[in-house]
Order: structure tokens, then sequence, then C-alpha cells
């Protein structure tokens, strides 16, 4: 009996460790949101700032913005669940 009460509050409790559907985000609606940051934090307007990749890891993602007249990349960093942590230029300087 004990060892059945145990298996369903654990069964139970792991599932609190899973994100829903509802807490996670597309790559293009990562994306988008970068896009509008980079281009708030820069100054330029959001049809001259373009996201060319995003890779994605189990701690996050880093997505690289093309910006006119930036001669180096931008970066976008999200946690896992796509909430974007920061932003930064590629190029010191």
């Amino acid at each position: 009996m004990r060892s059945a009460l145990f298996l369903t509050v654990a069964v139970a409790l792991s599932a609190c460790n899973q994100p829903s559907p509802a807490n996670t985000v597309t790559e293009a609606e990562l994306q988008g949101s970068c896009e509008a940051l980079v281009s708030a934090e820069t100054g330029v307007r959001p049809d001259d700032v373009s996201a060319i990749s995003t890779q994605t890891q189990p701690s996050g993602s880093v997505t690289t913005l093309s910006v006119a007249g930036a001669q180096a990349p931008w970066l976008c960093r999200a946690d896992p669940f796509g909430v974007i942590t920061g932003v930064e230029y590629s190029q010191e300087g």
C-alpha cells in the first residue's frame, strides 16, 4: 500500500517539472520578440532588424540578428521557456 501511494505521489510530482505547451514559445515568436527588443535597444526601425538563426540547447537559446548599419550581428539570449534574458552586440567596442 505504501509503495503504491509513493509511486502515485512521485508520478504526480514529476509532472510539475515538465514545461506545459502554454509556457513555451515557437522559434518564430522568439525571433519576433528578439527583433523588437533589439530594434528598441538600437533605435533602428523594426524593418531593419532581422533574425538570422536560432540555436537551441537545453539551457536556453541564442538568436543571431542582423541590424542595418551594424558591422557585426546582435545576440538575443532566452531561457528554455522563451523568456528573453538579454541582448548584446557581438563585437566589442
